[in-house]
């Protein structure tokens, strides 16, 4: 196992939950249902592919190997990307965007949708040891898919923002 690109992949998701984290401060209290999902997308993929990226450099440690630690690890990771999906999806600006007129809002799923498709089929290969030998590639197709996501996101979110008059200082 390749401990180094994974823990690379942890500082590069970790820096998207960091930009996240600073957007959302920066913007106080976002009002705009684009603007809530795709900071909590940013923030929830980059937490994900911190977890999927550590998790099997931990479990690693204890002398699991192979098929032992990539099943698991592939497991784990489908289910919090699974729930991080469902979460996100239930909310009610995921909703309200769903049924947006706006352009990125629509454009959005033809790159958001073949990613989840790359994460969880990659995901399930490993799960269903259907391509054995190539599960640690796999896991990382996966992880460099939620990378992928997380950055097109962030970039659909600066592209949507719109800009707003400034406010007058006399109040004029």
């Amino acid at each position: 196992m390749e401990i180094e690109l994974f823990v690379h992949f942890a500082e590069i998701a970790g820096v998207f939950v960091g930009f996240g984290a600073l957007i959302s401060l920066r913007s106080a209290r976002p009002t705009e249902p684009h603007d809530v999902v795709y900071v909590q997308a940013v923030l929830g993929l980059g937490v994900w592919v911190v977890i999927a990226a550590l998790g099997p450099i931990a479990v690693s440690r204890y002398g699991v190997h192979d098929d032992a630690l990539w099943r698991p690890c592939a497991l784990v990771a489908l289910a919090i990307w699974v729930i991080f999906v469902i979460a996100l999806s239930r909310t009610a600006a995921s909703r309200t965007i769903n049924r947006s007129p706006d352009r990125l809002d629509r454009i959005f799923p033809v790159v958001g949708l073949p990613l989840h498709v790359v994460i969880i089929g990659s995901l399930g290969l490993v799960i269903f040891g259907v391509w054995p030998g190539n599960d640690e590639a796999l896991y990382i197709t996966a992880l460099t898919a939620g990378v992928i996501f997380a950055g097109y996101t962030l970039l659909m979110s600066g592209m949507g923002q719109t800009d707003a008059p400034a406010p007058d200082q006399d109040g004029l």
